[in-house]
């Protein structure tokens, strides 16, 4: 999934702000997660610091000039899968789950493993959309504010 923003930065500015934004020690609110900005790729990509046992959710970024600005595009990421993944994989969990309620023996033990295998993907999910979330916050208040949009690609 891509979201946009116009900027009145230039781009070199947007770049400075980015590569500053790995290194700054400047007050955080507590409630943030670390934002690391990795340039040596290509193209350049935003990890958001995460929980170890799930990847990151992440975003790849390209900078365009404009008259009078420039537009920054994020490719929204989980790690190193796009952030369509974990929607299929919650929607493939819920049929997973349900398939073995409905075609398995009713005993406890294949509940409780059908209740896993339905819930957590959607945990997952959750998480993810908690970080693009965050990770669009952190970045929208590097670029003064502007508000990112979805983009179709």
């Amino acid at each position: 999934m891509h979201v946009h923003t116009k900027t009145t930065l230039t781009p070199e500015k947007v770049q400075s702000r980015f590569e500053a934004s790995g290194t700054s020690d400047r007050e955080k609110p507590t409630t943030s997660r670390q934002l690391f900005y990795v340039n040596d790729r290509t193209p350049p990509k935003f990890f958001l610091a995460g929980a170890s046992m799930t990847p990151a959710a992440a975003a790849e970024v390209a900078i365009h000039g404009e008259s009078g600005g420039a537009e920054v595009v994020l490719r929204l990421m989980w790690g190193p899968l796009p952030a369509p993944f974990p929607r299929a994989l919650a929607g493939a969990g819920l049929l997973l789950g349900l398939l073995l309620a409905i075609f398995t023996d009713c005993s406890p033990g294949v509940w409780v493993l059908a209740c896993l295998v339905a819930i957590l993907p959607g945990a997952a999910l959750l998480y993810q959309q908690n970080g693009e979330r965050e990770l669009q916050s952190q970045l929208s208040r590097l670029l003064d504010g502007a508000r990112f949009t979805a983009k179709p690609h």
